[in-house]
Parts: structure tokens; sequence; C-alpha cells
């Protein structure tokens, strides 16, 4: 059981590490439209000042751009936020759709990401008793390996089937064939392991069986 999480612990740091950093790559790309947007302004006054005609359109225009950033910028950090927030609680009922919901929205700040549709998330979903933060990581290992497989230009299709009474079942379909001797990697059945989850592969989807709640969910609770 130390081993395990030991192993949630090391990987939680790295995971926190990665994401933050392509959080911070976000907001730069944010404050850099924001000064270039602001500069061109700068130009125009300047231009105004030596009575040449001032344009109202490039001024909206670039008033628009730099509120939607802005906008895009609050955005960003409210997720990042939350994302802070899975710490806080080693082991607790989650929504697994609000879960996925966060984990899709952080995977998409990464250059390699793929077209991602997902279901909306479920309110009425039952929660899964888990670690959050490592189960966020399973999942963004995965979209990690179907952006790979798909490429920035295709698109990865995700489900549930919460028909079962043991647990939610979590479908990711490709549209290529997956070469299955690469899936799921080492870290990915590691995770799986600790979380009590079970990974099913059929050629271009892959299933991961996440229980409602595990023995070795429960023992961890325990111990943190």
């Amino acid at each position: 059981m130390n081993d395990a999480i030991n192993f949630m612990n090391i990987e939680g740091l790295k995971f926190f590490g990665r994401v933050n950093a392509s959080i911070s790559h976000e907001l730069k790309n944010i404050l850099a439209i924001i000064s270039e947007t602001t500069g061109f302004l700068n130009d125009l006054t300047e231009l105004a000042k030596q009575g040449k005609d001032l344009k109202l359109s490039l001024i909206e225009s670039c008033s628009k751009s730099i509120a939607e950033e802005i906008q895009r910028g609050f955005t960003t950090i409210k997720q990042m936020n939350s994302f802070a927030h899975n710490v806080d609680v080693p082991i607790k009922e989650t929504n697994l759709g609000d879960l996925l919901d966060l984990t899709v929205k952080l995977s998409k700040f990464l250059s390699f990401a793929s077209t991602v549709h997902t279901p909306a998330p479920d309110q009425k979903m039952k929660p899964v008793l888990t670690c959050p933060f490592l189960l966020q990581n399973l999942i963004y290992q995965v979209l990690c390996f179907a952006y790979e497989s798909v490429g920035p230009e295709g698109k990865v299709d995700i489900c549930f089937n919460s028909k079962d009474d043991n647990g939610i079942h979590l479908l990711f379909s490709l549209p290529v064939t997956m070469e299955t001797k690469d899936f799921p990697t080492e870290k990915i059945q590691k995770s799986a392991d600790v979380l009590g989850i079970a990974i099913t592969v059929k050629n271009s989807e892959f299933i991961l069986w996440i229980p409602f709640s595990s023995d070795k969910i429960t023992q961890m609770a325990s111990l943190l």
C-alpha cells in the first residue's frame, strides 16, 4: 500500500508540473496577443496625432480582440484553480463527468491536441470514490496517447456507459486502428492498478472500467 501511495505522490508531482507548464504557456500566449494589440493601438494613436485618419473599425476590432483574450485568460485561470484544488482531499467521492470535462479542457492546451467530443457533464451520475488527482492524471495520459495516435487534425470521441451497478465504463473511440502493443503504457497501467481500474483495448477504442469504489482506494483513504 505504501508503494501505491509513493507512486501516487511522485506521479502527481510530475503531472502537476506538466499541466502548470502548459497553462503558463497558454497564459503567455494570451498576454502576447494583448501586448501586440495594444502596440497596434499605440501606432494608430501616433498616426492620429500626425493628422492621419483614424478608422473606428480598427479600434473596435482591437478592443474586441483584447476583451476576448482577457476572457480567455479568466477562463484559463479558473480551470487552473479547479485543477489545483483536486489535491485538497486525496480520496473523495467525485463526479466523473466534471472531472473528465476539466481534464479535456486542460489537455487542449497541448500543441498536439486533437478535437475531442465529450458528453455533457451529468450531475445525476453516481459519484466514484477515488483519488481524483491520480484519476485525472490517468485520463490525461490516455488523452495524450489518443492525440498522438490520431494527430492534431484527428478527433477522439468519449462517452459513458453507467448501466453497470459496480462502476462506469468510459469509452475512448478513435478513427484509426491503434497499435495495441503500445497501450496501455507501463505508467498508465500502474495508475489503473492503484485506482482499481480495468483497461480493455479493442482496435480503435479503449475502455476504462472505473469502479464506484475499490478495496485498494478504501484502504488508501484510511491511511491518508
